[in-house]
């Protein structure tokens, strides 16, 4: 677990087109914190955690991601979107969660015994080494869910960003995602921020709470 901060903004806006999502926002999450996200559609939970991420620049203000720059941290961060997208219909779970390690992804071949050893061992932490070989065309919602988060984990991050990730989920699934990812931050004290829409069964992770509203946190804790 790092000892940074998982994430500190200072008076940060942030803008989604021409629509200001987030505006003058201070706030800090402690390391090995599990931060939901509250908020409704359109308000600006996505764009934080892509600010995080580096891949959208602040309109004002300050971001550090444990300690760093958000481009500077990328590397530490695993991240899983709301949706999977699937580059080619026959394309593998295997080869997804290969093609996610950093070197893959900045054109290293990278298949080498440690690269098959990290992909095997995110496959087998999220339960997900029968489904390796199949078609992500061919897999349910929840078990290409499973996918993604073996290739969020793949590098060994410090860090857990999840964009909804129960949102396409039945009830069933649902519980046994959070299962996995209660399991992953005790055993792993890996740091969790989740977006989420309202209730939901990952509110019992949770340590922190940030709540998004018409640009502004109105609730945090």
């Amino acid at each position: 677990m790092s000892a940074e901060a998982v994430l500190d903004l200072e008076h940060v806006t942030l803008a989604h087109g021409t629509r200001r999502v987030l505006e003058d926002a201070t706030l800090v999450l402690p390391p090995g914190s599990v931060t939901l996200l509250r908020g409704c559609n359109g308000a600006g939970k996505t764009t934080l955690l892509r600010a995080m991420l580096g891949l959208t620049t602040p309109n004002a203000g300050r971001i550090r991601v444990l300690g760093r720059t958000p481009r500077a941290a990328r590397r530490r961060i695993g991240y899983l979107p709301q949706s999977l997208t699937l580059p080619a219909p026959r394309l593998t779970g295997r080869a997804l969660v290969t093609s996610a390690r950093h070197g893959a992804r900045f054109g290293v071949p990278g298949v080498g015994g440690r690269c098959r050893a990290a992909v095997r061992e995110a496959l087998a932490l999220v339960e997900a080494e029968n489904l390796a070989d199949q078609p992500l065309a061919t897999l349910s919602g929840g078990e290409r869910q499973r996918i993604g988060l073996a290739a969020a984990l793949v590098d060994a991050p410090d860090l857990l960003l999840l964009d909804e990730p129960l949102a396409a989920l039945d009830v069933q699934r649902q519980a046994a995602l959070t299962e996995m990812l209660e399991r992953l931050h005790q055993t792993r004290h890996l740091p969790l921020v989740l977006s989420v829409h309202g209730a939901s069964p990952l509110d019992r992770l949770a340590t922190h709470e940030v709540v998004l509203e018409d640009g502004h946190i109105v609730t945090r804790g």
